[in-house]
């Protein structure tokens, strides 16, 4: 139990239905267990209650990585969509520069070309 946090300590003198005051320090909450009643006459109850403890503490940390690692794919895809906006619009400024000139250059070519035979 030495390497055991103070909140899981806590939470696993709840458990077995002790009070833990807020003053109390991980070594206060360590010694309520282990002079407890039930420490002495039945540690199994206390087995299990670290149990349920850690496995509440392992599933918590799978759920903050699951949490990660989908906080990072929205990360991804807001990267990939304004990346795509600035392409659109680079595309779109292409376009209707290409638009604005075309007419010039067309009018240009048909001045140049000599009279119109009509």
């Amino acid at each position: 139990m030495s390497g055991t946090a103070k909140l899981e300590l806590k939470s696993v003198a709840e458990k077995i239905g002790l009070i833990v005051t807020e003053g109390m320090k991980k070594s206060d909450i360590k010694r309520l267990i282990e002079e407890s009643d039930v420490f002495k006459n039945d540690n199994e109850v206390v087995i299990n209650a670290v149990e349920v403890v850690s496995e509440n503490r392992n599933q918590k940390f799978d759920q903050d990585g699951q949490i990660e690692i989908e906080r990072l794919k929205i990360e991804r895809i807001k990267l990939e969509l304004a990346q795509l906006r600035a392409n659109v619009n680079n595309t779109q400024t292409s376009v209707n520069q290409g638009c604005k000139n075309e007419p010039e250059e067309s009018l240009d070519s048909l001045i140049k070309s000599g009279p119109l035979n009509l």
